[in-house]
């Protein structure tokens, strides 16, 4: 599985945490994004990826949560992370009730962290320290991280 999250093309500056953007996610059974759809599903990027870390981390670490759809901020675009019925561990990520994905809490969980640093490595150095966006994201990633080490050193989760 993987995600790409970017600031869109055509954003004027100054940057700033409330810019639009995309995600572009590619799983073993499809692929989606929210580029070239009618109507625009660009989303705030910064805060919709500070709720996709927090949200996804809260529904891997909740075992008694069956979904999570996760929204992006100020667009109709959404993912939902569903536990596998063959209560094997496993979670299936769709967009629109279309599977893309079945993969462990470890796999879905290493391939949204590993986008969302490869975002923030290049585009919050061109924010303002004290922008509220960047603030959130910076937070969010430490925690998320954390989560990740934890799932790693326990080897709790599939």
């Amino acid at each position: 599985m993987e995600f790409k999250f970017a600031v869109a093309e055509d954003e004027l500056p100054p940057p700033s945490g409330f810019d639009l953007g995309h995600v572009d996610v590619w799983g073993s059974k499809g692929r989606t994004t929210s580029r070239d759809r009618r109507p625009d599903q660009a989303m705030m990027i910064y805060l919709s990826l500070t709720l996709l870390l927090d949200g996804l981390r809260y529904f891997l670490v909740d075992g008694n949560r069956s979904s999570y759809e996760s929204a992006a901020v100020d667009s109709s675009f959404s993912l939902k992370f569903t536990r596998g019925r063959e209560d094997d561990g496993s979670i299936e990520t769709t967009h629109g009730g279309v599977l893309l994905d079945r993969s462990t809490t470890r796999e879905l969980a290493t391939a949204v962290y590993k986008a969302a640093k490869e975002f923030a490595q290049a585009t919050l150095p061109n924010l303002p320290p004290d922008d509220a966006g960047r603030e959130d994201l910076e937070k969010s990633l430490a925690e998320f991280e954390d989560f990740l080490a934890g799932l790693e050193v326990t080897g709790c989760g599939p």
